[in-house]
């Protein structure tokens, strides 16, 4: 992958924050979260087919699709709400790519942006999971409630 376009950085720039805050604040489902998507970016990066233009390429579906996979296991093992709104957001991606196989008319400047705005919606669920988790060494916080409990 190369780094021609604007979108490309942003993109890189997003997963860096998202990823880093998860790694930094998050326990096992961020990291675990931040990791394979990390190597999902990193692997679609190397893996990308520069000369196909049109329609989704079958080994960027089936880093996706692991993806996906990785995030709902999380999903369903974690008591965290984040993992499943990314991997909702994350699913959509797969739908978006298993439709423009059925319809290639589909791979246009929508479909791309689509694609993107889903990419962004995972990052920014598992962003705000890991800005929502307290650090394990910090002493839980007591709320107003707790005094009348």
């Amino acid at each position: 992958m190369t780094f021609g376009a604007l979108y490309q950085w942003a993109n890189l720039l997003a997963l860096l924050l998202a990823t880093g805050v998860a790694l930094w604040r998050g326990r096992w489902p961020e990291r675990t979260a931040a990791v394979a998507m990390i190597l999902a970016w990193l692997a679609s990066a190397w893996l990308h087919d520069a000369d196909q233009r049109l329609g989704p390429q079958a080994i960027i579906m089936v880093i996706d699709i692991a993806l996906f996979l990785v995030l709902l296991v999380i999903a369903l093992k974690s008591e965290r709400w984040w993992p499943m709104w990314a991997c909702a957001f994350h699913g959509l991606s797969v739908v978006l790519a298993l439709a423009m196989l059925a319809d290639p008319r589909i791979w246009s400047r929508a479909g791309f942006i689509a694609s993107g705005l889903f990419s962004y919606l995972t990052m920014l669920a598992l962003f705000l999971g890991a800005v929502g988790r307290r650090r394990p060494d910090q002493p839980p916080t007591r709320d107003a409630a707790s005094r009348l409990t």
